[in-house]
C-alpha cells in the first residue's frame, strides 16, 4: 500500500515523471530513512547513514554566512522531514559528493517529492550538478513557478537581508 501511494504521490509531486502511457518510470529504488536531525535547508543527518544532501537544490546559508531565507529554509526541511520521522530516499548517480555526504532526493511518508517542495516554495533554488540531474527537469519547472508566484526568495528581501550567490 505504501508503495502504491508512493508512486502515485511521486507522480502528483512531479518527482519520477511518466514512462511509457500509463506506466510511472521509477529511477531509483527507494529505501526508507529516519530523520535524525536538520542541519539546514539542504542537509539532513539520517539515523545509522550520516549526513545527507538534498540533490539538485541550493537552500540559502546559515553557517559560515547568514543568507536571507536561511532560517526559513531550514525551518521548511524540518516541516517537511521532522527529527524521528519516516523519509524515502533514492540516490542518482554518484553516491556521496566531495564532503562524503549521501547524495539522495527525499520523499515524506506522503509522497511529498521534498526536494521540488522546497524549491516550489521559494526555499531553494534548483542546481543542476552532473551527472546527478534525473529530476533536474521537475526541479527546474518547481523553480520557474516560485518566481513566477513571488514565492519566498523570489519576493524583495527585507532589508539588511544578505542574498547569498
Amino acid at each position: 500500500m505504501f508503495r502504491k501511494s508512493l508512486a502515485a504521490g511521486c507522480l502528483l509531486a512531479t518527482g519520477c515523471g511518466p514512462g511509457p502511457p500509463g506506466r510511472l518510470q521509477q529511477r531509483a529504488a527507494t529505501t526508507t530513512a529516519v530523520v535524525a536531525r536538520v542541519v539546514d535547508g539542504d542537509t539532513l543527518i539520517l539515523r545509522g547513514q550520516g549526513r545527507a544532501r538534498l540533490i539538485g537544490v541550493d537552500a540559502p546559508e546559515t553557517w559560515r554566512r547568514h543568507d536571507c531565507f536561511g532560517p526559513e529554509a531550514k525551518r521548511a526541511l524540518r516541516r517537511l522531514t521532522p527529527p524521528g520521522g519516516a523519509v524515502r530516499v533514492a540516490g542518482d548517480v554518484r553516491p556521496r559528493d566531495r564532503y562524503g555526504r549521501r547524495l539522495l532526493y527525499v520523499w515524506t511518508p506522503r509522497g511529498v517529492f521534498v526536494n521540488a517542495a522546497l524549491v516550489r516554495a521559494g526555499f531553494a533554488r534548483a542546481l543542476a550538478v552532473p551527472p546527478d540531474t534525473g529530476r533536474a527537469a521537475v526541479l527546474r519547472d518547481a523553480e520557474e513557478a516560485a518566481r513566477r508566484g513571488h514565492a519566498g526568495m523570489w519576493r524583495p528581501a527585507p532589508a539588511g537581508c544578505v542574498t547569498g550567490g
